[in-house]
């Protein structure tokens, strides 16, 4: 498993090269980005989240307790993943 900063990190890198693949920019994020901002569109998001799963080992979506549309930004998705690893939920 994942120490708590290296989800975070995961998360940034993957999030950068699916942008990278769309608009070969390499973008700096700093994690406060909301995701609308950074042109993730429905299918690179549905990428995003299998690739994380994969990487993470965690699908803090598959139980209900959070849902997909309460995540906004790049804090958001983080803090998502590091409560599910931890076996916490976020608050809606």
């Amino acid at each position: 498993m994942l120490a708590k900063e290296a989800v975070r990190e995961t998360i940034v890198r993957e999030i950068r090269a699916i942008v990278a693949e769309d608009s070969e920019e390499d973008r700096e994020i700093s994690g406060d980005e909301p995701l609308h901002e950074l042109a993730i569109n429905s299918l690179m998001l549905a990428r995003l989240l299998v690739q994380l799963e994969a990487e993470i080992g965690v699908d803090p979506f598959g139980d209900g307790d959070v849902a997909i549309s309460d995540v906004r930004s790049v804090a958001d998705l983080v803090a998502a993943y590091q409560d599910a690893r931890a076996g916490t939920r976020i608050a809606s």
